[in-house]
């Protein structure tokens, strides 16, 4: 199952604390034997532990997670470059709190991204280098909905605030997708190759440059 942001009375997301897209069990929070009229509760019932909100009555702050201070979006893939993965943990980081500001250094990841796969500092110039790479179509499309988000983010009625955050957090899992794509499955078939007897992959050498 993919990544699903966290949401008020949304009745399954991926838990804060296990990472798995659990039921959440929703109820008003209970103290010393009352229930107050401005907090609400979700236990996730994979680990069973909590997280706060306020409630639907609180203005401004209606439906706002309290604790934990934190958030389910994904950690960076572990093969994320280190210059990437630092504006994408800051990203994560801000989004309870602004997901325009979230969207614009997601945009900067990816930038860096793309400069440490050899490619232009220029994102759009970047990804068309990419695809006379021959890059997926699918990986295309998820570079270019990170950029795009990053830039609308800015501009004032380009994107609603909802259709923002949505965009915004799913924009975190395509960042691993491109990750997976462009560096890890390379990876690992270098890895497997160069476990070959040396023989082996010279005669496969051989080969190729007839």
């Amino acid at each position: 199952m993919s990544f699903v942001p966290a949401e008020h009375h949304k009745k399954s997301f991926t838990c804060f604390y296990c990472g798995v897209f659990s039921q959440m069990k929703w109820a008003p929070l209970a103290i010393q034997g009352t229930v107050n009229n401005f907090l609400d509760m979700a236990e996730c019932q994979h680990c069973f532990e909590k997280s706060f909100w306020f409630d639907r009555h609180q203005g401004e702050n209606s439906r706002q997670l309290i604790f934990p201070m934190t958030t389910s979006l994904p950690m960076p893939h572990p093969d994320m470059p280190e210059s990437s993965r630092a504006d994408y943990l800051e990203a994560r980081a801000v989004m309870p709190h602004s997901a325009k500001a979230a969207a614009a250094l997601l945009r900067l990841s990816l930038q860096k991204l793309c400069i440490y796969l050899g490619k232009s500092n220029n994102i759009n110039k970047a990804i068309g280098q990419l695809v006379q790479d021959g890059l997926p179509e699918e990986v295309q499309m998820a570079l270019d909905a990170v950029r795009i988000i990053g830039n609308e983010s800015v501009h004032p009625g380009e994107i609603q605030d909802d259709e923002l955050e949505e965009g915004v957090a799913k924009a975190f899992e395509m960042m691993n997708f491109i990750v997976q794509d462009r560096i890890t499955k390379y990876a690992r078939a270098r890895e497997l190759y160069e476990m070959l007897p040396e023989d082996k992959r010279e005669a496969v050498a051989d080969r190729d440059k007839g």
